[in-house]
């Protein structure tokens, strides 16, 4: 869960035209497996997936493809994740696989194991020659719920600025602009604070219901002002959408300008 306070009230949240020739996107199969430790079925099944995300998009990029398949670590998970912007899954169908069981060693106790096999459209981007200096931080890489993130952002060249939410109920959520902070270029050299110390904002962050940890993301993206793409045209601000319609709409914008991810995890109280 997200909840985003504007002035004193609470909004929850669950948590573009190409330039150049026509982008190339490779149709590839991957699988992906998660034993249920530490976690919650829902997430062993969403983990299962994002790893299979991940080695469609390591295998369309043509580089190594990590051996793990038991996911006891959120910040393996969180690795997962950082995958999204070596390629943009823009179609996904997934096949559940019949559930297996995984022990550790002879005589561990078998745990259920969730498995998928994916059928993904990655879309790889088109990096621009010139580099837009885009550094971007989070306040902590591990919060407790309840807890607010910040972050932290400079450009070595004007651009304009979005900021995302990777959720872990697998939607994504602009954050910024919104109608609330209006689209601008960010000059470069300009420190940008989100949300902004003066603001009455804040990002409060919160496990989803019956979770003990959660491995999340913030995606912030720096865009050609040259271009003609603005974020508000492509996305709806604070409206949480599905992961493949999300990267099909931002994998118009990408080869504009650049990204970064920051992961980080949500550990309940």
């Amino acid at each position: 869960m997200r909840f985003l306070m504007f002035s004193g009230f609470w909004l929850i949240l669950c948590l573009a035209g190409p330039v150049g020739s026509e982008p190339s996107i490779q149709v590839v199969t991957a699988e992906g497996y998660c034993a249920v430790v530490g976690m919650t079925a829902e997430q062993a099944g969403l983990t299962a997936r994002q790893r299979a995300r991940a080695a469609a998009i390591e295998q369309a990029a043509g580089v190594r493809v990590s051996s793990s398949t038991l996911v006891v670590d959120g910040q393996l998970a969180a690795d997962f994740i950082r995958s999204y912007s070596r390629g943009f899954i823009v179609r996904e169908e997934a096949e559940w696989l019949p559930l297996g069981e995984h022990r550790v060693g002879p005589e561990g106790i078998p745990v259920p194991e969730y498995r998928v096999r994916i059928t993904a459209h990655v879309q790889l981007p088109r990096r621009p020659l010139l580099s837009y200096g885009l550094k971007a931080s989070l306040n902590r890489a591990v919060f407790r719920a309840g807890e607010t993130a910040v972050l932290t952002l400079t450009l070595g060249r004007p651009a304009h600025v979005g900021i995302f939410n990777i959720a872990a109920d697998d939607t994504i959520t602009m954050l910024y602009p919104n109608p609330h902070i209006r689209d601008r270029v960010v000059e470069a050299g300009h420190r940008l604070v989100f949300p902004a110390p003066e603001a009455e904002i804040e990002l409060v962050l919160q496990n989803l219901p019956g979770r003990e940890r959660d491995s999340e993301a913030f995606l912030v993206a720096a865009l050609d002002p040259e271009a003609g793409i603005r974020f508000m045209e492509l996305f709806p601000a604070l409206e949480p959408m599905p992961f493949a319609e999300f990267f099909a709409r931002y994998a118009r914008a990408a080869d504009a300008g650049e990204d970064v991810i920051l992961t980080y995890e949500v550990a309940a109280r």
